[in-house]
């Protein structure tokens, strides 16, 4: 049977890009909510070797059920790495998560679950991608959290600009970035390989694999003509005082459990950019009157009501945020209400004060996310650069360098 060059080639695209972008398994179960993956240091999923990390997430079953724990390594692509268990772990996984507490004094009974890397049973060896699997005791999957671990072994620099091609100026942003480095040819040659990915937001579905420098010098690697869509600022809601009403949310009912009615958003296709300070997609917990977030806070049915610029039957629209790994996902799933013109959904929130966004699939191609909000040159942006290498004869690629930076200060 022979195959058409084109279509393997494009059937490969595909392949890669579906590896690359699915950062989490997007059929997480109803019950499991909030699922947090931080350290004291950072609420990104990026951390430095010998930085401890730490999961937490509700079920919302509140019966206490035995989760186990798997870690496993990738490449930088997401394809799972070829080492053994034994070459990236010290000691060993596959073991039950031991601390979890029943929430105390809310509507919503939860249980929450914790674990820490390292812990007495297991630490990480080596840098590169990661991923924390939970399951049950009969081996079914409940969910999948990844995460990245570098090692800063050479400086980077990075810098944001608008963009220099005339036909985008309006609505992309230019990166460059510098890598540093005695001999360039120590990392950069024929018997190894070097990967530079950039992502914005820490949404992997908004990155780009970079393969090679544009310029090479003696002792720097510059990468240059980058560019990313600049989208728009997150809109937000704030319901860590669950019980009144806030400057996004007009009307608060309390039922089995406490409603928030937030304000009507509407498409922001077509209009002009307004600067709004957001966290670039993320969420914190919080509250004006708990001290243990983890078991205190309740959870609200936070109602949305949004307005596109016109209704089209074959368009399926979601709720996105890093509460969802910026992913398609049923759970979040909003109706269309004739009555009210508007596209209409409820969903369960811890308090806290959340980031988010509206995205919609087309039924044609179910794979493109697109979004209502329109490009802006203007948008801040969180960028995080990560820096691959892998020798010839290594089994895997680690990171060797990391850098971050938010376009404050986006020069035009």
């Amino acid at each position: 049977m022979c195959i058409n060059f084109k279509n393997l080639i494009r059937i490969t695209f595909i392949l890669l890009f579906n590896n690359l972008h699915s950062q989490t398994i997007v059929d997480i179960p109803k019950n499991i909510k909030t699922i947090v993956l931080n350290n004291s240091k950072s609420t990104d999923p990026f951390f430095s070797f010998n930085d401890y990390i730490e999961l937490s997430f509700d079920d919302l079953d509140s019966d206490e059920k035995n989760y186990y724990y798997q870690i496993n390594h990738f490449d930088y692509n997401w394809k799972p790495s070829k080492l053994l268990k034994s070459e990236y772990l010290n000691g060993f996984d596959d073991l039950r998560i031991r601390e979890y507490r029943n929430s105390f004094n809310t509507l919503k009974s939860y249980t929450n679950y914790k674990l820490k890397i390292p812990n007495n049973d297991l630490s990480l060896k080596i840098s590169g991608n990661y991923s924390i699997s939970i399951h049950h005791s009969n081996g079914d999957r409940v969910f999948e959290k990844r995460f990245s671990i570098f090692k800063n072994e050479l400086p980077i620099q990075i810098s944001i600009s608008k963009s220099n091609i005339i036909s985008n100026i309006n609505t992309d942003q230019q990166i460059k970035i510098n890598v540093n480095c005695d001999n360039y040819s120590e990392i950069y040659n024929s018997s190894s390989s070097l990967k530079l990915i950039v992502i914005k937001n820490n949404n992997w579905v908004n990155s780009q694999i970079i393969e090679k420098p544009k310029y090479v010098l003696s002792n720097k690697l510059i990468y240059d003509d980058i560019y990313f869509k600049g989208g728009n600022e997150f809109l937000n809601f704030d319901n860590s005082n669950i019980s009144s009403s806030s400057l996004r949310i007009f009307k608060t009912t309390l039922t089995d459990l406490y409603n928030n009615f937030l304000m009507t958003d509407k498409e922001r296709t077509n209009i002009i950019y307004e600067y709004n300070p957001d966290i670039n997609g993320k969420f914190i917990l919080n509250s004006n009157k708990n001290n243990d977030l983890s078991i205190e806070n309740d959870y609200a049915r936070v109602f949305f009501n949004f307005k596109t610029n016109f209704y089209d039957l074959k368009r399926e629209i979601y709720l996105l945020g890093h509460f969802n790994n910026f992913m398609i996902d049923q759970n979040y799933k909003l109706e269309y209400n004739s009555k009210s013109k508007s596209y209409r959904g409820s969903f369960l929130f811890k308090q806290g004060f959340y980031n988010y966004k509206y995205a919609y699939i087309m039924s044609s191609d179910k794979n493109k996310i697109k979004y209502f909000e329109g490009n802006f040159w203007q948008t801040e942006n969180y960028y995080k650069v990560l820096l691959y290498h892998k020798k010839i004869h290594d089994k895997y690629f680690k990171i060797i360098g990391a850098i971050d930076l938010n376009t404050y200060n986006i020069k035009n």
